[in-house]
């Protein structure tokens, strides 16, 4: 046999061979890989999972907006007290100047200077809402003592609160009496006592407190 026709059978070999080889790895069965795996289907949602949510939804609405009862300025007497005293005021139009304790049904009443009379405004429990009016007349010493106060009733009552603590009961402006000059007086409960009197000069100072 010459070279040529060697290496003509040599080559069909290697070709053949070739093929052989392809043909049996193609032959291998196919392995799925656990990324070829289908996904497990997720548990539909029950009704108790919603009930759950709801209740979470509650707690956070309560959490972001409802307020505890010791958070509520509707539980201090001072605050609304000077909630109802702005409320006189717009209502008449002048300057307060007396504010009684709460009444039986937990209304205030607060007197207003407006101009040369008095006008007494009942206001609601929760200083919000003026119930109704009624002209009054202003005597001479309540003038006189209201031109010569530079502060107000609501200052008044917030540096005797500030001194002796606790809550308003009631506050009013007097006039010259006993020697003592034209002055703020009010009363104030604390825990230890109640009805303490703290006098607040109409210039702010403190003249001393009583009860």
């Amino acid at each position: 046999m010459n070279t040529s026709k060697k290496l003509t059978v040599t080559t069909a070999l290697a070709l053949t061979l070739s093929l052989g080889l392809t043909a049996c790895g193609d032959d291998e069965p196919d392995v799925e890989t656990p990324a070829d795996e289908p996904a497990a289907t997720a548990p539909a949602e029950t009704g108790s999972d919603d009930a759950d949510d709801t209740a979470d939804d509650a707690t956070a609405t309560d959490d972001a907006g409802a307020s505890t009862p010791g958070d509520d300025p509707a539980g201090d007497l001072t605050a609304i007290a000077l909630v109802a005293i702005g409320t006189a005021e717009a209502e008449a139009g002048g300057t307060a100047y007396e504010i009684d304790d709460q009444d039986d049904d937990g209304t205030w009443e607060v007197d207003v200077r407006v101009d040369d009379r008095s006008v007494e405004v009942t206001v609601s429990e929760d200083g919000t809402q003026v119930v109704e009016t009624e002209d009054d007349d202003l005597d001479d010493e309540d003038r006189a003592a209201l031109d010569a106060s530079t502060i107000t009733l609501a200052e008044a009552i917030e540096l005797a609160v500030a001194e002796v603590g606790g809550v308003l009961d009631d506050a009013e402006l007097e006039g010259e009496d006993d020697g003592q000059p034209h002055h703020w007086e009010v009363s104030v409960d604390t825990d230890e006592q109640d009805d303490i009197e703290v006098l607040v000069g109409v210039d702010g100072e403190i003249l001393g407190t009583a009860g």
